[in-house]
C-alpha cells in the first residue's frame, strides 16, 4: 500500500512468534483474552491461549497495512490484530 504524502510504501505490521496479542470482541469490548503466536507461515499463523489450552490456525488477511486474524467465519468473529500485542 502506497502513503499518499510521499508515496513511499508502508511496511506493514506482521505477528511475529512469539508474541502475545489481544482478541477483540465486537460484542463485549472489556473481554480481552491473550493469545500467543506459536506458528506463522506466509499465509497462515497459529495462536495458543495464555491462560488455557485453546489453539487454533488462521488464514491472515491485511487491512490498512496491518495484519489480522478472524477466529470464525461469521460477521461478528473475535479477531486478533498485529497492531494489539501485549508483549
Amino acid at each position: 500500500m502506497f502513503n499518499n504524502n510521499n508515496n513511499a510504501k508502508m511496511e506493514t505490521t506482521q505477528f511475529k512468534v512469539g508474541n502475545i496479542y489481544e482478541m477483540r470482541f465486537i460484542g463485549d469490548s472489556e473481554l480481552r483474552p491473550q493469545f500467543a503466536c506459536v506458528k506463522r507461515t506466509a499465509k497462515t499463523a497459529t495462536f495458543k491461549r495464555v491462560k488455557g489450552s485453546e489453539s487454533f490456525t488462521r488464514k491472515i488477511k491485511e487491512y490498512e497495512s496491518v495484519e489480522y486474524i478472524l477466529s470464525g467465519s461469521y460477521s461478528m468473529a473475535p479477531s486478533i490484530r498485529a497492531d494489539k500485542f501485549i508483549a
